[in-house]
């Protein structure tokens, strides 16, 4: 196992969560994903908590491509680049989407609703990905 990149660690979740911003702001409109944190019991959270409890969260799945990237090893990395945004579209693809799908459905979530989430968590996992190859 190579070395997992930290430095990619770091800056991943704060992509992810810029991207997040735009999404859901200019793009779609809506509630930003981390916005959980906003409700009539808990009136102390804002913005910027959601932000904080955003980043934490996606540095979580930032952790886990890292470790796995460094399983792949840089060497197998540098001459297949697209195993980058194979490992962090497949597992947005196969893995959050899916869970956030099942999820939704139990809440009523319209269509709409759901292909918006899915396209972010698509969108955010890729870039993730290009953050480690980046840096890679």
């Amino acid at each position: 196992m190579g070395a997992i990149n930290w430095l990619a660690v770091l800056l991943a979740p704060g992509l992810a969560a810029a991207i997040g911003r735009v999404w859901y702001g200019p793009l779609f409109g809506g509630l930003p994903p981390f916005a959980f944190m906003q409700t009539d019991r808990r009136p102390d959270a804002g913005p910027v908590r959601d932000a904080i409890a955003g980043l934490f969260l996606l540095a979580f799945p930032a952790l886990m491509l890292g470790h796995s990237l460094a399983r792949i090893g840089a060497e197998t990395l540098a001459v297949k680049p697209w195993l980058y945004w194979m490992q962090s579209g497949g597992v947005a693809l196969f893995f959050v989407i899916p869970a956030v799908w099942i999820n939704q459905a139990r809440h009523g979530v319209t269509l709409r609703e759901a292909l918006v989430d899915a396209g972010f968590w698509l969108v955010a996992y890729l870039a993730m990905g290009t953050v480690f190859w980046t840096l890679g």
